[in-house]
């Protein structure tokens, strides 16, 4: 059985395929730059690795482009896209309503889209990565896997603000946490390397890249974590703030006059490292380089 899975961001597309009778990553790559007058694609097997110019206007361009080279008679790894037996796809936020993975149905899609408003940054990629690898693949299993997920079992008084109740009551802001593939993954691997039963295993994980969080996991489940209800909470990254006193948000729209879309521009994609370093073009490189990733 083959598995392709999938990190569709706002301009790039992340690809894998697992051949998993032996758990084997047969390719990787990633197609960047998706939307913009010349895209890049890059291409790794075991035996060799490509990186070229390409043209990719939209998603369902990118996903040709990975197709293409999945099949290519010189570096490709399958013969037919038949051999694709599911699509694993990453999707940023899945609030309170996924706490496991699903198999993508119309009624997973809409609610996908419901947390647009959550996760603005992330889910609309995802979903148009999704919508792209249906065409591409129509007759396969395609399930989403949801970064927010690991998290759901998180105690009530870690998982609430210090906000009037029917914030949360009815328009559900609380913390969600990010990155629950990785903390999972990480917290088992652990426990694996030092011979400790995983229901007897605490441990505080860290995801470290262009986004970055932590996160508290008892006995397999997370406890607490540093991003709350976006991936903008917690410790500094590449881009983002992590946590700031929330008066600076008043005091920018009084002193400079500052609109909520371009303190949100700001605060996700101008402060953290590149903020702080000024060194923007370089920064800037890595962050639309690891967009869809982190």
């Amino acid at each position: 059985m083959k598995i392709l899975v999938i990190n569709s961001g706002s301009s790039s597309l992340k690809y894998l395929l697992f051949d998993m009778a032996d758990e084997k990553v047969l390719a990787r790559g990633i197609v960047e730059k998706i939307g913009e007058e010349t895209s890049f694609l890059k291409h790794t097997t075991s035996e060799k690795e490509i990186a070229v110019e390409a043209s990719a206007s939209d998603h369902d361009a990118a996903f040709q482009l990975m197709i293409d080279a999945l099949l290519d008679e010189g570096h490709g790894v399958i013969e037919s896209t038949e051999e694709v037996s599911a699509v694993g796809h990453r999707v940023v936020h899945g609030g309170e309503t996924f706490v496991e993975s699903r198999v993508i149905t119309d009624e997973v899609v809409e609610t996908i889209e419901e947390y647009f408003s959550l996760a603005p940054l992330h889910n609309p990629p995802n979903l148009a990565g999704i919508r792209s690898a249906q065409k591409s693949f129509p007759d396969v299993a395609h399930v989403a896997v949801f970064d927010t997920a690991f998290h759901q079992g998180m105690p009530k008084h870690a998982y609430l603000y210090a906000l009037p109740y029917e914030l949360y009551e009815k328009d559900r802001v609380r913390k969600y946490g990010f990155h629950g593939t990785s903390h999972r993954f990480v917290y088992a691997r652990a426990a694996e390397i030092l011979r400790t039963p995983p229901e007897e295993f605490n441990a505080i994980t860290c995801h470290l890249g262009n986004g970055c969080s932590l996160a508290a996991v008892q006995g397999g489940r997370s406890i607490d974590t540093s991003m709350g209800l976006t991936p903008l909470e917690g410790v500094v990254m590449g881009t983002r703030t992590g946590d700031f006193d929330p008066a600076i948000v008043f005091f920018l729209a009084r002193r400079r006059g500052y609109t909520l879309e371009q303190m949100d521009k700001m605060f996700n994609k101008e402060s953290g490292l590149l903020g702080v370093s000024g060194v923007s073009n370089d920064m800037r490189e890595i962050h639309e380089a690891a967009e869809g990733g982190n």
